[in-house]
Formats: structure tokens, C-alpha cells, sequence
């Protein structure tokens, strides 16, 4: 198996958006904001397929996806929000994600940049409701929640 670091240079040899991952400072309580980004790439759809299995045509085949309402290719929608489980892990503290709801209302093309913009609306001792949109540029593109515990 090869090792984290030569992966991570395959990835960004096929063009891959890779950013280091720090965590967050401070207090964290209701109207706490935070966000994380990414552009899309190709290497993200295939691996993302690869990983998750899914496979969809809307995904992988141009002339397919052409014929469909979004006229060309998008990326998986659970790979857009998985943005949001990255913002949500750089929380300062330990991180585990209970519940998510989310709502897809624009597709995510190759080369878009992400934006998952959180802010913690709900806590209750160690249990947080966070509310979270992506947005490529100003489009929301989607929206919903996760429930967290944070330690």
C-alpha cells in the first residue's frame, strides 16, 4: 500500500486541490462560524466514485449527462457536503458527527470552488446543532444542518 504522502502526490499530480488540515481556536458556542473550501477536480469525481461506489452515470459519461436536465456532468452531491464534515472536524476539540440533513439545489461542476460556511445555531452541553451551506461563489448550492458532539 502506498504510504499518505506519495497518494497525496499522485492527487495532486492528477490536479487534485489538496489543503492542510489545522484546527480551529477558540471558543466555540452558538454563532460560532466557521467554513472550508476546495476546488472540485477530476480527481475528486473518480476517486470519489471509486470510494463511495457510486458510479452514476451523471457523474462519468459527458454524452449521458448532456441528455439530462444539468446538460453536461456534476459532481456527487455527497462529495459537495462532505466539505461541511471537513469544516466540522477542524472544530477545536474531538469531533464526532451524529446526524446530517441536507438539501442539493445546484449542481457542482469540475473546477467549481466550494465553500462549506458553518455556524453553530444550537448546544447543549458537549451537543451541537450546526447549521451549514455550500456555496460556489454566492450560488448556494446546498443547504441543511449536522448534529456533532465535541469534546
Amino acid at each position: 500500500m502506498p504510504s499518505f504522502s506519495e497518494l497525496k502526490g499522485l492527487y495532486l499530480k492528477l490536479g487534485g486541490d489538496y489543503r492542510e488540515f489545522k484546527k480551529l481556536s477558540g471558543e466555540v458556542d452558538v454563532g460560532f462560524r466557521f467554513s472550508f473550501s476546495k476546488k472540485i477536480s477530476e480527481a475528486d469525481i473518480q476517486l470519489f466514485g471509486l470510494v463511495s461506489g457510486d458510479m452514476n452515470p451523471i457523474h462519468f459519461d459527458e454524452e449521458f449527462a448532456k441528455r439530462t436536465k444539468f446538460g453536461g456532468r456534476v459532481a456527487h452531491g455527497m462529495l459537495t457536503t462532505s466539505l461541511v464534515s471537513t469544516a466540522l472536524a477542524m472544530l477545536p476539540g474531538t469531533v464526532v458527527l451524529l446526524e446530517t440533513s441536507f438539501k442539493y439545489t445546484s449542481p457542482v461542476r469540475i473546477g467549481d470552488l466550494v465553500t462549506a460556511e458553518c455556524e453553530v445555531v444550537e448546544r447543549e452541553k458537549n451537543r451541537l446543532k450546526v447549521n451549514a451551506v455550500c456555496k460556489v461563489g454566492d450560488k448556494v448550492v446546498a443547504e441543511g444542518w449536522a448534529r456533532i458532539l465535541l469534546w
